[in-house]
């Protein structure tokens, strides 16, 4: 894993052997980072199921403003702040244990928040299970005000479900691609009064 673009160019990322690190291709990634690179210069960030950080510190190093890195486990967690010392962003960065499932509405301290910007690389059996799908979008637009700015673009990396139907109320898909055993859906999050 390394970091493709911009002011941390080329930096390798540590990894640990964790089943629940399952790191996107750099391929889907850099076809990820095309799609919203007008979207990230002085943005604001958020990176949720953040795992070693590799799209947060990706957009902090193509020129986002600040990134929330949301994980919940404990060895991800210390593998991410590492990772965010070795790209040189700890001053842009900011770090939240938790179950992104299980995020309050509004953040306790909202420093770097609302995000413009959301990464959301959940499990992919979370995504394909109807029932785990449907907690995870009521999650994604219970944080829309608090973590998700309206006017955001939500990024979701999923296994391929190329016809699917989304449990979504408040977010609006604007794209799929599919690359191999990746997807990438993207979602915008309507501005308040407006018609989606």
């Amino acid at each position: 894993m390394r970091i493709i673009s911009g002011s941390a160019r080329g930096t390798r990322l540590e990894s640990v052997a964790n089943p629940a690190l399952r790191p996107m291709l750099d391929r889907v990634k850099e076809s990820l980072f095309n799609i919203v690179r007008g979207l990230l210069p002085d943005a604001l960030a958020l990176d949720l199921f953040s795992g070693s950080g590799a799209l947060g510190l990706e957009a902090l190093s193509r020129g986002a403003a600040g990134c929330v890195f949301v994980e919940s486990d404990p060895e991800l967690a210390r593998l991410l702040l590492r990772n965010v010392e070795r790209c040189h962003v700890a001053d842009r960065s900011r770090l939240v244990q938790a179950d992104a499932l299980r995020l309050p509405e509004r953040p306790l301290d909202g420093a770097g928040l609302p995000a413009q910007v959301v990464f959301c690389d959940p499990p992919y059996a979370m995504v394909a299970d109807p029932n785990a799908r449907g907690d995870l979008f009521e999650a994604l637009e219970r944080l829309i005000g608090g973590w998700i700015a309206p006017g955001a673009v939500l990024m979701l990396h999923h296994a391929p479900m190329p016809y699917a139907l989304w449990p979504a109320e408040r977010l609006v898909e604007t794209d799929r691609r599919i690359y191999g055993r990746s997807q990438l859906t993207f979602f915008d999050v309507p501005r308040e009064g407006s018609d989606g």
